[in-house]
């Protein structure tokens, strides 16, 4: 017989406002339409999927400045249907944290294992249970982002860090046993370890964004 995974529901779109937006963006950020339109920050611009998309002026390309007024406007209006995706890094060193120095507040994104990519923290817990979701932040202080991350290196081991000072980014990996077993012919195996990632985004203030 074969194996299959019990896996997680798949995270459904949020009745959350999105987070703010960010400060800055990096190479291989994604900017989801609700047509199903793909933009990607690439050598610093924003290439859509295809060339004749209607909202293109022709270039080819958006700017940073283009795309931070977009996300603006989808904030205001609670359009979740708009999202902002980072980019997943790669490897990352084990090691001491090199803490950041800001006095900014950062949103907070996690691994979605089912979408294969970064979903906002609350938007995860809210596909399991949404009631608890809604006492989880869109944006976290600097002091809270602090408190954070030390929690999450003093309850995981072997916790992978690093900053990228450019994107405005704080990266975190670990793995943790899943809650979901394998089902086999003689029922349910062990559990498996998972790869959990944070990511925190250097965020505008609620006035700024």
């Amino acid at each position: 017989m074969s194996t299959r995974t019990l896996t997680a529901p798949t995270v459904q779109p949020a009745v959350f406002p999105p987070p703010s937006l960010p400060v800055l963006f990096t190479d291989g950020d994604r900017y989801e339409w609700p047509t199903g339109e793909i933009w990607t920050r690439t050598r610093g611009s924003w290439v859509p999927s295809s060339a004749d998309d209607p909202r293109d002026d022709g270039t080819g390309h958006w700017t940073d400045a283009e795309v931070r007024a977009s996300l603006g406007r989808a904030i205001e209006a609670w359009d979740v249907r708009k999202m902002f995706v980072p980019a997943r890094p790669g490897d990352l060193p084990l090691g001491p944290f090199p803490v950041m120095p800001t006095s900014r507040p950062t949103s907070q994104y996690v691994l979605d294992h089912q979408a294969d990519r970064l979903v906002p923290l609350r938007d995860l817990v809210a596909s399991y249970d949404e009631d608890t979701a809604y006492d989880i932040p869109a944006v976290l202080t600097a002091q809270q982002t602090e408190r954070v991350v030390a929690e999450i290196i003093a309850d995981h081991e072997d916790v992978r860090m690093s900053r990228d000072e450019a994107a405005g980014r704080i990266y975190i990996r670990y793995r943790r046993p899943s809650e979901f077993g394998v089902l086999t012919g003689a029922g349910f195996s062990d559990s498996y370890d998972v790869e959990c990632l944070h990511v925190f985004v250097l965020t505008a203030s609620p006035a700024e964004a």
